[in-house]
């Protein structure tokens, strides 16, 4: 074996070494932050605050930076703003760095079966999603909708799950049908790097950089409810574009 290959063997060693603490840290922690937040923050900001640290904590031992570009949507001014995550680092980055651009977030309904998930995400603002739940899902658009009337800026999956390619997969209608009720405008959100860094499913994690971009915001007045697809259509294809480019940014980086 040449001494390169010996070299390139020990840092995927002490690369898959560091996403698994990471993860393993994570986990253990999660219910223990959870409760903190259900039991002892008094407000949203305190909330999101323990969660924010908890995130950086994974990234900083993954030793993953994170850069935000583009222009966030001002307080009071009601948006949706529909994301793309490739892994679960992309996760990690939203969590520990857009917080204070959102006001209200969803996710899904599995976070709350962690202990404290349900109460935490409460307090932080985070709506959980039901699934096959017609009913309580037309509840939930409703409060949202409301929300959004009155100013809120909402964050919500565009692919309804991770991806899991370095790619942007097909957007769902979920935020464009959300941002017509509401007639406020969507904006493309784009995560870059996280499949990079450490993929879906994989244990390693290599040192890079998440970019995150806001998209120019696509107004909805005067669309009905019919023309969701083709919104959350448009909003994918311009998602797919922002990656390209952060992509192509995060290369010449390196």
């Amino acid at each position: 074996m040449s001494a390169f290959s010996e070299y390139r063997r020990m840092d995927k060693i002490a690369e898959t070494w560091r996403g698994t603490r990471a993860s393993l840290v994570w986990l253990s922690e999660a219910p223990i932050v959870n409760a903190r937040i259900a039991l002892s923050t008094m407000n949203k900001e305190q909330a999101r605050m323990l969660m924010a640290s908890q995130c950086a904590k994974f990234l900083a031992t993954c030793r993953v930076n994170v850069e935000m570009h583009g222009e966030p949507p001002s307080p009071g001014k009601g948006c949706v703003l529909n994301y793309n995550e490739t892994s679960f680092a992309d996760v990690m980055a939203y969590g520990s760095s857009l917080w204070g651009h959102i006001d209200r977030a969803a996710a899904a309904e599995l976070y709350g079966y962690l202990p404290f998930g349900r109460s935490a995400a409460r307090k932080a603002g985070i709506e959980l999603v039901p699934r096959g739940n017609r009913q309580a899902t037309e509840r939930l658009l409703h409060k949202i909708v409301a929300a959004l009337k009155r100013g809120e800026r909402l964050a919500w999956g565009g692919e309804g799950r991770l991806q899991g390619q370095d790619a942007v997969g097909r957007f769902k209608v979920g935020g464009s049908l959300i941002a017509i009720r509401a007639q406020v405008p969507i904006i493309p959100l784009v995560f870059c790097g996280g499949h990079q860094v450490m993929p879906l499913g994989s244990m390693r994690a290599r040192a890079g950089k998440i970019l995150i971009r806001f998209g120019a915001p696509i107004p909805t007045t005067g669309l009905k409810e019919d023309e969701a697809r083709s919104l959350a259509d448009q909003v994918q294809e311009i998602a797919v574009e922002i990656y390209a480019e952060l992509k192509e940014a995060l290369a010449l980086s390196t």
